[in-house]
Protein backbone atom coordinates (compact mmCIF):
# COMPACT_ATOMS: atom_id res chain seq x y z
CA UNK A 1 0.00 0.00 0.00
CA UNK A 2 0.97 3.61 -1.01
CA UNK A 3 1.30 6.38 1.69
CA UNK A 4 -1.56 8.04 0.32
CA UNK A 5 -4.15 4.55 0.75
CA UNK A 6 -2.69 5.07 4.56
CA UNK A 7 -3.61 8.33 4.93
CA UNK A 8 -7.14 8.31 3.05
CA UNK A 9 -8.09 4.96 5.28
CA UNK A 10 -7.00 6.84 8.60
CA UNK A 11 -9.50 9.89 7.73
CA UNK A 12 -12.33 7.58 6.50
CA UNK A 13 -12.31 6.03 9.44
CA UNK A 14 -10.82 8.53 11.88
CA UNK A 15 -7.91 6.52 12.83
CA UNK A 16 -3.95 6.83 13.21
CA UNK A 17 -2.08 5.79 10.15
CA UNK A 18 0.15 3.61 12.10
CA UNK A 19 -2.41 1.59 13.28
CA UNK A 20 -3.42 0.34 10.44
CA UNK A 21 -1.46 -3.08 8.87
CA UNK A 22 -3.10 -4.05 5.74
CA UNK A 23 -6.28 -3.34 3.92
CA UNK A 24 -7.89 -5.19 0.75
CA UNK A 25 -10.81 -3.22 -1.67
CA UNK A 26 -13.09 -6.27 -2.70
CA UNK A 27 -15.77 -5.85 -5.11
CA UNK A 28 -18.12 -6.84 -2.85
CA UNK A 29 -16.97 -5.75 0.83
CA UNK A 30 -13.31 -4.60 1.86
CA UNK A 31 -11.29 -5.88 4.84
CA UNK A 32 -8.70 -4.03 7.16
CA UNK A 33 -6.50 -5.16 9.75
CA UNK A 34 -5.16 -2.77 12.71
CA UNK A 35 -3.32 -2.99 15.48
CA UNK A 36 -5.68 -1.66 18.36
CA UNK A 37 -9.20 -2.34 19.35
CA UNK A 38 -10.06 1.02 19.63
CA UNK A 39 -9.22 1.52 15.96
CA UNK A 40 -11.13 -1.66 15.20
CA UNK A 41 -14.36 -0.32 17.12
CA UNK A 42 -14.21 2.95 15.19
CA UNK A 43 -14.03 1.16 11.92
CA UNK A 44 -16.88 -1.21 13.38
CA UNK A 45 -18.88 1.93 13.77
CA UNK A 46 -18.32 3.34 10.50
CA UNK A 47 -19.27 0.20 8.87
CA UNK A 48 -21.71 -1.34 10.89
CA UNK A 49 -24.89 -0.12 8.84
CA UNK A 50 -23.28 -1.21 5.64
CA UNK A 51 -23.65 -4.73 3.92
CA UNK A 52 -21.83 -6.75 1.62
CA UNK A 53 -23.00 -5.67 -2.12
CA UNK A 54 -23.20 -8.98 -4.32
CA UNK A 55 -21.96 -11.98 -4.71
CA UNK A 56 -22.08 -15.14 -2.38
CA UNK A 57 -22.37 -12.62 0.95
CA UNK A 58 -24.73 -10.25 -0.43
CA UNK A 59 -26.58 -8.71 2.60
CA UNK A 60 -23.80 -10.02 4.89
CA UNK A 61 -23.51 -6.93 7.85
CA UNK A 62 -20.40 -5.16 7.48
CA UNK A 63 -18.45 -4.37 10.75
CA UNK A 64 -17.53 -7.77 12.22
CA UNK A 65 -14.21 -7.81 14.25
CA UNK A 66 -12.45 -10.64 14.27
CA UNK A 67 -9.29 -11.04 16.57
CA UNK A 68 -6.04 -12.77 16.24
CA UNK A 69 -2.46 -13.54 17.46
CA UNK A 70 0.35 -13.38 14.89
CA UNK A 71 3.28 -15.90 15.52
CA UNK A 72 5.26 -13.75 17.70
CA UNK A 73 2.01 -12.86 19.56
CA UNK A 74 0.80 -9.49 18.78
CA UNK A 75 -2.96 -9.53 18.36
CA UNK A 76 -4.40 -7.60 15.94
CA UNK A 77 -8.03 -7.14 14.56
CA UNK A 78 -10.08 -7.60 11.09
CA UNK A 79 -12.44 -6.00 10.20
CA UNK A 80 -14.64 -6.46 7.45
CA UNK A 81 -15.68 -2.89 5.88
Amino acid sequence: MKKEDFNWLSKRFDIPEEDIIWYNSGCCYSRIQVKTKESAKKIHDVAKNDTANGGMLHGMPLGGISEYKDKDGNIYYDITC
